[in-house]
């Protein structure tokens, strides 16, 4: 359903006090809890799934990017070798054919998303190869979403000759990199993309006919304040992107050694960080847009919101996206993917995923196989992540077994949270707030067992 009471007065005390360090929850378990696990795993649950008629998502990792941006927090890898990506994308090729081969029929997908990285680092060429390949070995559905992150600076030089060439390829929905518009942002996070670039790239995408144009943000950039970043909001508005992803900036200098050029002090304060995404979000809300979890607004005419107000959404590696299948492969390095209950990640580095696969196995890193009990609370910390509320009955309905004295460990938790005003509790359901919407992560990490051993993360 959709919720008219999210544009509601925000006391930044309150943001203050629930500005906790839980996990995204883009998978639960959180992936600091994968461990070793062996090839053999993954080949049983590939002939596991092949037995099953379910749909299927697909993911590719792009690793390569010419410069760092600052901010930068993905799996990224510094590269301006055509041969090295070459390479990369040769041995990419044959984990494609070599996970294909274990399935004794073309199967079906229904999703495909290219990320990274940069994506669009990749030729004409090799645009074409691959997604040839793809064709190849899969049974790519007529109406199957198939996405690509997108760095303006990567499609706007040749006049958009890449962007219709995606299209052409059957992409329908593109990410564009924008994070701030602002010169002197862009500078103290070395990334330079001019307003005319990612405006020009914009209107280009449209004109091309792309079914959904995504636009990607980050607040607490360094010498962002509330009224350079309204700024930037306002002229994204008007150019009325499907979908806007308004991301929080993470310092994590001991993970990300090149965030320690970034000084500390020309970071915004705690305080004005929490303004400035205060007051972004209501200017996207006035605008149209509907606000899903802490950082995700689409427009009531886009899919997401469809799917947001009809309780199909998903939440994965690449945030929040349509539910359109719970088996998910990854191809490539550190990618990864959820088969039969189960998560596998593909290699860290290059050099690693590039020895394994020639040498004839699967770019195996590490892993994690759900427990019992591990299901049930990804059932719950999905439901309130992607429904915002959860359902007694329904769990019961899934597990035969009583919600309440299942979690009745959790219950001291919740009657907290409830107090806080960031949940409501009945005898059917436990129904998050719109302050408890926004900080849907914070009502999700009462049901997760190991954010409260003491062994959570707060990375992913």
């Amino acid at each position: 359903m959709l919720y008219p009471s999210d544009l509601f007065q925000i006391d930044l005390a309150q943001l203050l006090r629930w500005n906790l360090p839980v996990p995204r929850y883009t998978s639960y378990p959180p992936a600091p809890q994968f461990y070793p696990v062996e090839e053999v795993l993954l080949r049983q649950k590939i002939s596991l799934f092949d037995q099953t008629h379910k749909p299927l998502s697909l993911y590719v990792h792009i690793p390569f990017c010419k410069t760092m941006c600052l901010f930068c927090g993905c799996s990224v890898i510094l590269n301006r070798s055509s041969d090295r990506q070459e390479r990369y994308f040769a041995h990419l090729l044959r984990e494609i054919e070599r996970v294909a081969e274990q399935f004794t029929q073309k199967r079906g997908v229904s999703q495909l998303h290219l990320g990274g990285g940069t994506p669009t680092s990749l030729t004409a060429a090799q645009f074409e190869r691959l997604m040839g390949h793809f064709h190849a070995y899969f049974a790519i559905n007529a109406d199957a979403e198939i996405a690509i992150e997108v760095d303006p600076r990567t499609v706007h030089e040749d006049g958009g000759i890449k962007l219709a060439l995606l299209h052409s390829l059957g992409f329908n929905r593109i990410s564009f990199g924008v994070q701030d518009l602002d010169p002197i942002v862009q500078e103290a996070v070395r990334r330079r993309q001019s307003e005319e670039m990612t405006v020009s790239t914009y209107w280009k995408a449209r004109d091309l006919g792309f079914q959904s144009i995504n636009i990607d943000l980050i607040y607490g950039l360094p010498l962002q304040t509330t009224t350079s970043f309204a700024n930037t909001v306002d002229k994204l508005i008007a150019l009325k992107p499907d979908r806007i992803a308004l991301y929080s900036y993470a310092q994590v200098p001991w993970l990300k050694a090149h965030q320690k050029a970034i000084p500390e002090k020309t970071l915004p304060s705690t305080e004005e960080k929490l303004r400035i995404y205060v007051d972004a979000r209501e200017r996207f809300i006035q605008s149209g847009y509907v606000p899903i979890g802490m950082d995700h607004f689409s427009l009531h005419s886009d899919t997401l919101a469809d799917a947001y107000g009809k309780g199909m959404l998903t939440r994965n590696f690449q945030g929040y996206s349509i539910q359109r299948a719970d088996d998910m492969i990854g191809f490539g390095v550190t990618a990864i993917g959820f088969l039969e209950g189960a998560f596998f990640q593909n290699q860290k580095t290059l050099e690693a995923y590039g020895d394994l696969i020639d040498k004839g196995a699967l770019p195996l890193y590490r892993g994690f196989v759900l427990t019992d009990e591990d299901v049930k609370r990804k059932f719950v910390i999905q439901n309130l992540m992607c429904r915002f509320q959860l359902d007694k009955r329904e769990f019961f309905s899934r597990f035969a077994i009583d919600f309440d004295t299942h979690f009745a460990a959790s219950q001291k938790t919740l009657d907290h949270l409830e107090q806080q005003g960031l949940i409501e509790q009945t005898a059917e359901k436990v129904i998050p707030t719109p302050l408890g919407r926004l900080f849907i992560r914070i009502v999700a990490s009462a049901f997760d067992a190991y954010y409260h051993s003491g062994h959570g993360s707060a990375a992913v």
